[in-house]
């Protein structure tokens, strides 16, 4: 291979470091370096013993063929890379030296998924490995190029720091995705919306909650211009005052000072409750940090029931009884509800009570209130 100029290289190792922060740019770091070693075809790929451990960055995919690494062809890929176990991160390698080029080239592998590809000589060296996981770079040359020489060898080996870092960064960010995607899920279950502010109100994430308080044409709190804001004048401020106090109290604690308001909608119906709370752990003094805001509708209907019947393992005449009480009911009223005697009443709050450990009737109200399960239907 005629030698390649440093600015070449740099370019690569480039838009290498893009790929690795950004894995839409991947494929593109896949052409760049096929185009380094003037290969056929190039990809990054983690492999596994299990196709749930796959996944490739690949120049020129051809889907229909891709797809058929996951299918009838699975168990031949994982024979095939299982023999790669053995080789040393960052020793670089040529498939016929691992797999003996005869038997390489009668293997379904190569007839049914190579071949069409053109890939008939690769050349390729193992990244980063995380349990019997791995990651590689493979570079593959076609029917009618020539094989790859020792300045090919040479030049991949010094890529190699850079081909591990951008792996070791990949799957670092894999993992942080995952993160993120379960605790968005677990955010977007909940009855109430999650509103991360900046000092100035705008907002930097929202779960579904969130975004269906916000949208409504008539709700206590709206966007405007990408900023939240409270129908009523004197809720805006009061609100902007709790969130410009929990922005900069980046040491005192959040008990001495108010941090929850009502809000009203213009009919002063469809009121929420927000409790404005510092999103972040303590930061320097001078700097302000992200505010988290928990809306919730006061007239969402709550299946005070069931709540009671999961947590409290109560019967269903027990949990109806609770729930009246929980309502605001007195227990004369709650017998006259459920339809019997004051003296059965007793019974069941005696029941109630012992479930519940629980002493009087306030504490039991006050507990079923605040133990509602706060998660969206469906």
């Amino acid at each position: 291979m005629p030698a390649q100029d440093f600015d070449t290289v740099m370019a690569a190792v480039d838009q290498l470091m893009a790929g690795a922060m950004d894995e839409a740019q991947m494929p593109a770091a896949a052409e760049t370096l096929r185009q380094l070693f003037n290969g056929s075809k190039a990809c990054f790929a983690g492999f596994g013993p299990h196709p749930d451990d796959w996944v490739s960055y690949a120049t020129n995919v051809d889907e229909t063929l891709q797809a058929r690494c996951f299918g009838d062809l699975a168990q031949d890929f994982i024979e095939m890379g299982l023999a790669l176990r053995h080789i040393p991160l960052g020793r670089v390698y040529l498939d016929h030296e691992v797999h003996g080029r005869e038997a390489l080239q009668r293997s379904r592998v190569w007839q049914e998924w190579m071949q069409p590809q053109d890939m008939y000589g690769g050349m390729a060296c193992r990244l980063a490995e995380n349990g019997e996981a791995f990651w590689f770079f493979d570079v593959q040359r076609g029917r009618q190029q020539e094989g790859f020489d020792r300045d090919d060898v040479a030049l991949l080996a010094r890529l190699y720091p850079v081909l591990r870092r951008i792996a070791d960064i990949r799957r670092h960010l894999g993992r942080v995705t995952i993160q993120r995607d379960e605790a968005r899920g677990a955010l977007d279950a909940l009855a109430m919306g999650i509103v991360i502010l900046d000092q100035d109100l705008r907002i930097v994430y929202a779960n579904e909650g969130a975004d269906e308080i916000l949208s409504g044409p008539d709700g206590a709190l709206s966007l405007r211009q990408g900023r939240v804001f409270a129908r009523q004048p004197a809720e805006q401020r009061q609100f902007k005052q709790l969130v410009e106090a929990a922005a900069h109290d980046s040491h005192a604690p959040l008990a001495p000072r108010r941090s929850s308001l009502v809000l009203s909608a213009g009919d002063r119906s469809h009121s929420l409750s927000a409790c404005v709370m510092p999103a972040a752990s303590p930061v320097p003094a001078g700097s302000h940090r992200k505010v988290m805001v928990a809306l919730r509708r006061l007239d969402m209907a709550t299946d005070m029931v069931a709540c009671a019947r999961q947590l409290f393992d109560l019967t269903e005449t027990e949990a109806k009884f609770a729930s009246a009480l929980a309502s605001g009911l007195s227990l004369t009223e709650a017998a006259d509800t459920q339809g019997v005697r004051i003296s059965t009443a007793r019974t069941h709050l005696a029941r109630i009570f012992q479930k519940t450990h629980t002493r009087q009737q306030s504490q039991l109200v006050s507990l079923l209130r605040s133990a509602a399960l706060p998660l969206r239907a469906g």
